[in-house]
C-alpha cells in the first residue's frame, strides 16, 4: 500500500481521504473568510482613526445662525470671527457635561470647540460651555495735572472646581464606554457572521 493509505482501513482510503479533502476545504475557506473579514473590520478602524484630526481651540461666542446651521465665534489666537458649521453629531455641553441648547448660550461666553477641517469648512464635534467666574475690581485714579478720571476693570478666570474635574473626568468614562460597547456589538456582528458560514457549510 502507499504511505495515504495510513491509518484507514483497506479499500476506504479513496473515500475517506475524499471526505477529508472536502472537510478540510470547508474548514479552511471557513478560516479564511473568518480572517479576510476581522482583518477588513480592523483595517477600516484604523483607516478611519488616522484620517480624522480633531483640533481643539478657544473662543467667545458671538452668534449662532439657525438658517445656516452655523456658529460663529470670536477666536482668542486670531482677529476675525471663525465659523463653525453645528450638525445633529454635534455636542454642546456645559463645563459638568449637562446639554446646553446652541440658542441658550449668551454672546461672549467663553467657549472650547473641538472640530475638524479647514478653511472655511470647520464643522464642530464638540462644544463645552464655559462659565467666567469673573473678579471685578474698579480702580479710580485722578492724575492732579491733567483733571482726567481713569477707570480701569480687571476680569480674572477661575480654574475648574474638584467637582468640574470630576464631572469632565466622568464624562469622558462615559464615552469610553461608549466606543467600547460599540467595538463589542460589532465583534458580535462578525462572530454571528462567522458561525453563519460554518452553518452554512
Amino acid at each position: 500500500m502507499s504511505e495515504l493509505s495510513v491509518g484507514v482501513p483497506e479499500g476506504e482510503t479513496g473515500a475517506a481521504l475524499s471526505n477529508e479533502s472536502i472537510d478540510m476545504n470547508k474548514k479552511m475557506t471557513t478560516l479564511g473568510a473568518a480572517l479576510l473579514a476581522i482583518s477588513c473590520f480592523w483595517s477600516s478602524q484604523a483607516f478611519a482613526q488616522t484620517t480624522t484630526t480633531v483640533t481643539t481651540t478657544n473662543g467667545a461666542f458671538t452668534e449662532y445662525v439657525p438658517g445656516s446651521e452655523t456658529m460663529v465665534v470670536k477666536s482668542e489666537s486670531g482677529s476675525s470671527p471663525l465659523r463653525y458649521s453645528v450638525t445633529k453629531q454635534t455636542t454642546i455641553v456645559d463645563e459638568a457635561g449637562a446639554p446646553v441648547a446652541i440658542d441658550r448660550i449668551s454672546p461672549g461666553s467663553p467657549l472650547s470647540i473641538q472640530y475638524t477641517g479647514s478653511g472655511d469648512r470647520l464643522v464642530a464635534s464638540r462644544v463645552v460651555v464655559q462659565r467666567a467666574a469673573t473678579a471685578t475690581t474698579a480702580v479710580t485714579s485722578v492724575p492732579a495735572a491733567t483733571g482726567q478720571q481713569t477707570n480701569t476693570t480687571t476680569t480674572t478666570t477661575r480654574p475648574l472646581t474638584h467637582e468640574e474635574k470630576h464631572a469632565l473626568k466622568e464624562e469622558r468614562e462615559h464615552q469610553k464606554k461608549a466606543a467600547k460597547k460599540e467595538i463589542e456589538r460589532r465583534e458580535e456582528a462578525l462572530e454571528k457572521a462567522k458561525d453563519k458560514l460554518d452553518d452554512d457549510d
